[in-house]
């Protein structure tokens, strides 16, 4: 199996979790610091990171970085200082091409064109100046953000609550116990329709999955 289908397999596995259950079952491994602000999307965006490393106010890096990139992408964006790095015709170009999601550390703007291109983006904050400044920046190199490393290929999961970078070598053991922790929630949820606090329900549920193992 290619590199690309592995990636888009684990991006599509991925997916069909919550980032809290992968953080649950990655033991808190791999995820951001909060204070990234989804301003677009539903549900959990993921797939394999391209990254840019950009130099203050310009763009050099994301656009090397997104040659070639596949679809199903996960773009990760170092934006120092006070410029906006993503806006509308940029977006459309990433929408176009594909990519499931932006996570962009620093600042983005045109927010309500972004929120109708069905791609997950994530910022900082918002900021309506783009200085387009000169400089190469860093294309296709890892990146820190959120106190986590994010190297190219990393597969990166972003919903709602937050950002998780799982890298690929430990994604079917995540995803097991993601599935483990399912189960597990559904026993207890079950307990709870029949009249038990939650509490009891999962006392009883872990108990019971403890016997069966014995």
């Amino acid at each position: 199996m290619s590199e690309n289908t592995n990636a888009e397999a684990d991006g599509t596995a991925l997916a069909g979790f919550a980032v809290s259950a992968l953080a649950n079952a990655a033991g808190g491994r791999g995820v951001l610091a909060p204070g990234l602000i989804r301003y677009s999307g539903t549900g959990t965006a993921a797939g394999p990171a391209v990254t840019a490393d950009c130099d203050e106010g310009s763009l050099e890096a994301v656009w090397a970085a997104i040659e070639g990139m596949q679809p199903g992408a996960v773009l990760c964006i170092r934006g120092p200082g006070t410029s906006a790095y993503m806006g509308d015709m940029l977006a459309s170009d990433l929408a176009r091409r594909g990519v499931v999601a932006v996570i962009v550390d620093g600042y983005i703007r045109d927010r309500a064109a972004l929120s109708q291109m069905g791609v997950t983006f994530l910022a900082r904050g918002l900021y309506p100046m783009a200085h387009r400044r000169p400089g190469p920046g860093r294309p296709s190199v890892p990146l820190e953000i959120g106190g986590v490393r994010i190297s190219p290929g990393d597969r990166v999961a972003v919903d709602d609550d937050g950002v998780i970078v799982i890298v690929p070598q430990d994604v079917s053991t995540v995803l097991a116990k993601a599935h483990e922790n399912e189960d597990i929630e559904a026993g207890i949820r079950a307990r709870m329709a029949a009249g038990a606090g939650v509490a009891e329900a999962a006392r009883a549920e872990l108990a019971a999955r403890a016997a069966a193992k014995a």
